[in-house]
């Protein structure tokens, strides 16, 4: 037989493909998607798209908390750490689950803080902050803000900690307690900041009602100032709710929502 020219024989070749019955290219592509089984199954297993986007379901884990472990430990890995403009917060979390009627709450979160770069508490290097040449013309707006941010991540975490444990009283502060001497342990000192609680009095015949920013100022005034006067009423208006406070038990208190206590903050020397 005469060979054909390359020419002639690469037009036979697309005649052939022109004339090939479908179901036989079928057939063939068939074969190919068997050869390699594994990317086929693959395939069937693809998520569905939709709007040329793939959809894919992400299932929520739901953390049940039953103990006082296991509320520190979930602390500890949610919220370990805020970083202010200032200066970085580290939480070191201890839980204990309260069984005494006469104390108001379920369990107590203490959330001990350490500064870096390093500070004695945070209100410290706040106020080495606003005293810094550095940073003079914009210190009142950084302590502001480094401030806030302190507040939002506590009132996040606890009111994480709240939808988690709905029937449970809790208490959570920076509380910090020592022996003024030690080797004796005479003269126990406490410092508590950043009190908040879900839970309040059901009833109280005094009221609490927070300082304002110019307190220690006025009470410096001449006694027969009239704004002297009132925040000395207001004062002792103050102590008596604390003593009245002091008093109640587990069971004169309800469960509410979130709320700052600043009744509760205070140093004890």
């Amino acid at each position: 037989m005469k060979k054909l020219p390359l020419s002639l024989a690469a037009s036979s070749i697309f005649l052939s493909m022109l004339f090939t019955p479908a179901h036989e290219t079928v057939q063939a592509k068939e074969m190919d998607n068997k050869a390699n089984s594994s990317t086929y199954m693959v395939a069937l297993k693809k998520p569905h798209t939709k709007g040329g986007r793939k959809e894919v379901e992400v299932k929520k884990v739901e953390t049940k908390i039953e103990s006082a472990n296991q509320l520190s430990s979930y602390l500890k890995e949610n919220y370990p750490e805020l970083k202010t403009d200032i200066v970085t917060v580290k939480f070191d979390y201890t839980v204990s689950e309260n069984d005494d009627i006469g104390t108001p709450y379920d369990y107590f979160i203490n959330y001990d803080l350490s500064l870096s770069p390093y500070s004695l508490n945070f209100e410290s290097a706040m106020n080495s902050h606003l005293r810094s040449i550095k940073h003079q013309d914009t210190a009142k707006e950084d302590v502001a803000k480094a401030r806030k941010q302190l507040n939002d991540f506590i009132e996040r975490m606890a009111k994480d900690v709240i939808e988690k444990l709905p029937n449970k009283k809790l208490l959570g502060q920076n509380y910090k307690g020592w022996y003024r001497y030690e080797y004796i342990q005479e003269d126990w000192q406490t410092r508590r900041y950043y009190s908040w609680t879900n839970y309040e009095p059901i009833s109280m015949n005094h009221v609490w009602v927070d300082r304002p920013e110019d307190y220690y100022k006025v009470m410096m005034l001449h006694p027969s100032n009239p704004l002297v006067v009132q925040y000395d009423r207001e004062e002792r208006e103050r102590f008596n709710y604390e003593i009245e406070y002091n008093r109640l038990k587990y069971n004169d208190f309800k469960i509410t929502d979130f709320g700052w206590r600043k009744f509760l903050d205070g140093s004890t020397f």
